[in-house]
């Protein structure tokens, strides 16, 4: 549940040409389908023979000394996965075997190091739960030292199109579901006091939640383009923004312009200190909330004021950079020192330099994208350390909570930016089937529990209720945000008007068709976790993915024309 992403929306979506791809695939699929024997244990979709036959790929093998082993605190792999299993004293060989709890043969190879990837097996493997062993082998093939011995869990791949037909029509989904928000007493309370609503608890989130609302406002006025209703919502985003220019950071300090994270005013009973987050410090990507509500409000309406606004956050942005190019997790406003030593993912930030580049042809900001690309090349494309950044979650050891909004955000900057260098396109594949490997859930799972603690007795924590496919949001957090799904939908959109493979179109469909099915379910609001299950209500998961639902209607009625 975190700050707002930057996405280009004006490509188009070739149908023509993605049907004539389809006719010459059709060979391929075919022939995997008869080879993979697990592919008759379910029932086959369109590309489940493809996807599957891609899973033996591993992402970003770990190598001793080289490239770190990023999945330590995995919660499930699709792709085929490498693990950190150490030399055994006179081995020359290993040989591993593969033991499924979803039964099957055992499935053995034989390898020249202990973390090598489980691809020569991984298709064979089944859904669940699954052992690896791995045995030291001598010259003579015969085992030495002890075995090593890992358990765990074997994802479905996408086996889609899933959901299909939606329940309606993109757009009009994005609509009934804003009706659904923008009707509520705690979001009318804007009309008539100018100021957020005491009882809706999350207002105590500025940058993110009001900015959010700010974007709904916004996106409903598009869709309903002509008629009072989109005066109305147009007046609702002006009083919002006006608000969060009130209470943003004062000129001449060290955040200048800048929304807060945090708001207590009116909201003191909601915080609660646990020493995991610090409410008087600032959480720096979630600027770029509010920069984009600015940005969204100044595209409707023209108005200098906001791109203004949204112009001067990114000037403060720039002083506060560091010279490796990135900024500091969190930072205490009055002082501008860093609250902790971590360091942000600053993909939120590249992409809205690059929007007021591109977009505005905005000076000034040349430098500092370079500047952030290169830390993010440099850093987490290396380690894959792709560490979440959330205000009410603190901070983590490395690989202790991974998440995937910053892996799609800069796939989705590479996409665009292609051109620039021939190794952006596969990278940001790469970076598309980390996010999916570790957080998609395309097929409710057989997993009979997997947070710890209290939430054990949440309903949303238990995968019987979820509605899928969905994504989780964080290893730490490993529920079925519908924000999370839409990141991954706009991202697989993104994939698909880049690259023209099919397989992206299905998958950004499925989750587009997923939404009108979770829709259905909760009364015409897509909810803040994709669950039967009704959980407390976090707005800006629908806003969000309203938004992208209407890019990608309006991008699928472009392209099939």
């Amino acid at each position: 549940m975190h700050e707002f992403r930057y996405s280009h929306c004006n490509r188009k979506i070739d149908l023509r040409g993605t049907l004539m791809r389809l006719i010459s695939r059709t060979a391929l699929v075919l022939a995997l389908a008869t080879s993979t024997p697990l592919l008759a244990q379910q029932k086959q979709g369109q590309f489940g023979a493809e996807a599957l036959a891609a899973t033996a790929k591993p992402i970003h093998p770990g190598v001793p000394g080289q490239t770190p082993f990023w999945n330590q605190y995995s919660w499930q792999f699709i792709y085929a996965p490498t693990f950190d299993f150490k030399d055994i004293a006179g081995a020359a060989k290993y040989r591993f075997e593969v033991v499924s709890e979803s039964g099957g043969a055992s499935l053995t190879f034989v390898a020249d190091h202990p973390w090598a990837p489980l691809s020569p097996v991984w298709t064979k493997v089944p859904v669940g739960y699954f052992t690896v062993t791995v045995k030291g082998l001598d010259s003579a093939r015969k085992v030495v030292g002890q075995p090593i011995t890992a358990r765990h869990y074997r994802a479905q791949w996408f086996n889609g199109p899933y959901n299909v037909p939606p329940v309606m029509d993109y757009s009009k989904s994005a609509s009934v579901a804003l009706d659904h928000l923008l009707s509520q007493k705690f979001v009318q309370y804007w009309f008539d006091h100018k100021a957020p609503d005491p009882s809706y608890g999350l207002y105590r989130y500025p940058a993110k939640i009001w900015g959010a609302l700010v974007v709904g406002a916004v996106t409903q006025a598009k869709l309903k383009a002509g008629t009072p209703e989109a005066e109305h919502m147009t007046q609702l985003a002006r009083i919002i923004a006006d608000k969060l220019l009130e209470v943003s950071f004062k000129p001449g300090t060290p955040l200048e312009y800048i929304p807060p994270t945090y708001h207590r005013e009116g909201y003191e009973t909601y915080f609660k200190e646990t020493g995991k987050i610090k409410t008087d410090s600032n959480l720096t990507i979630s600027a770029i909330d509010g920069g984009v509500a600015f940005l969204e409000l100044y595209d409707l309406t023209h108005d200098p004021k906001y791109l203004q606004e949204a112009e001067r956050i990114a000037r403060t942005l720039v002083k506060l950079q560091l010279p490796s190019g990135t900024w500091y997790t969190f930072m205490y406003p009055t002082t501008g020192k860093a609250t902790y030593p971590n360091l942000a993912i600053p993909t939120a930030i590249l992409n809205y330099f690059d929007r007021l580049i591109e977009q505005y042809h905005i000076k000034g900001f040349d430098g500092p994208r370079e500047r952030t690309l290169q830390w993010l090349l440099n850093n987490p494309v290396k380690t894959f350390d792709w560490q979440a950044q959330f205000e009410d979650t603190g901070v983590h050891a490395p690989y202790r909570n991974q998440s995937r909004e910053q892996a799609c955000d800069l796939a989705i900057y590479l996409l665009h930016h292609r051109k620039d260098n021939p190794k952006y396109g596969p990278l940001a594949e790469e970076l598309i089937r980390y996010a999916e490997d570790q957080f998609v859930v395309w097929e409710v799972p057989k997993i009979p529990y997997v947070l710890k603690g209290k939430r054990q007795q949440e309903p949303d924590a238990i995968p019987a209720n979820w509605i899928t496919p969905t994504a989780q949001e964080q290893f730490t957090y490993w529920m079925p945000v519908s924000r999370t799904a839409a990141i991954m939908m706009d991202t697989y959109r993104v994939a698909y008007e880049t690259t023209h493979k099919p397989i992206y179109l299905a998958k950004a469909r499925s989750f587009a068709n997923t939404f009108t099915k979770v829709q259905k379910a909760h009364n015409g609001e897509y909810p803040t976790m994709f669950s039967a299950e009704k959980s407390n209500f976090w707005l800006n998961n629908l806003i969000y993915p309203a938004r992208f639902m209407m890019i990608f209607d309006r991008s699928l009625k472009v392209g099939n024309k």
